[in-house]
């Protein structure tokens, strides 16, 4: 049985609910998060799973065969290497860091332990993009030359400039928090990645 362990597992770490599935071999045993609610949602849901107010200390707890980390971007840097340290895989949210020291070090600690790490950009897999590749693939449209993307943030713009989104030392701006989605989906739709980026405006 694959064990399941999950960093900040409120808000948008709602995704290891996806993984746990126990009748293919996945279970979640573990997870941690600062908030009360999240804690009583998780243990009500989960009998039996051990549930932590520190990540320290559910990385000492056990030996986890992979750990989602969904914590704000910040963070992902420090919980993602001790996750890497501890031998598992590692799903973590995009973006891996907010300075390429962090990445870099993310990366490091990935190749010298030989696990697995896998960043969030999960849009490349919904079934709208998939098709879109196939498509692409199949020559019907004939040889690709541009791909032009709008992206729309449907819950609006509070979502992000009244929390920690919102200053610079806790994250790298929206074209990273949200266009990390679209650059990684038009690298995918185009089997190419950028190597020339052109800036506009004050």
């Amino acid at each position: 049985m694959l064990k399941i362990a999950s960093i900040g597992a409120g808000g948008r770490g709602g995704i290891v609910h996806l993984a746990h599935n126990p009748a293919e071999g996945a279970t979640l045993v573990a997870a941690c998060d600062k908030s009360k609610a999240v804690a009583d949602h998780y243990t009500g849901k989960y009998p039996g799973l051990a549930f932590f107010d520190d990540y320290r200390k559910l990385l000492a707890h056990d030996k986890y065969d992979a750990v989602f980390v969904t914590t704000p971007d910040f963070l992902h840097e420090e919980m993602g290497v001790a996750a890497l340290e501890t031998g598992a895989a590692v799903y973590l949210e995009k973006p891996m860091a907010i300075t390429l020291a962090g990445c870099d070090r993310l990366l490091a600690a990935a190749a010298k332990h030989g696990n697995r790490l896998f960043v969030g950009h999960n849009m490349r897999f919904f079934p709208v993009i998939e098709k879109m590749k196939e498509i692409i693939l199949s020559g019907r449209i004939g040889n690709v030359q541009a791909i032009w993307c709008r992206h729309f943030v449907d819950y609006g713009g509070d979502a992000y400039f009244k929390d920690w989104h919102s200053e610079r030392r806790f994250a790298t701006g929206l074209l990273l928090q949200k266009g990390a989605h679209d650059i990684d989906v038009i690298h995918h739709l185009a089997g190419a990645h950028t190597v020339r980026t052109v800036g506009m405006g004050k």
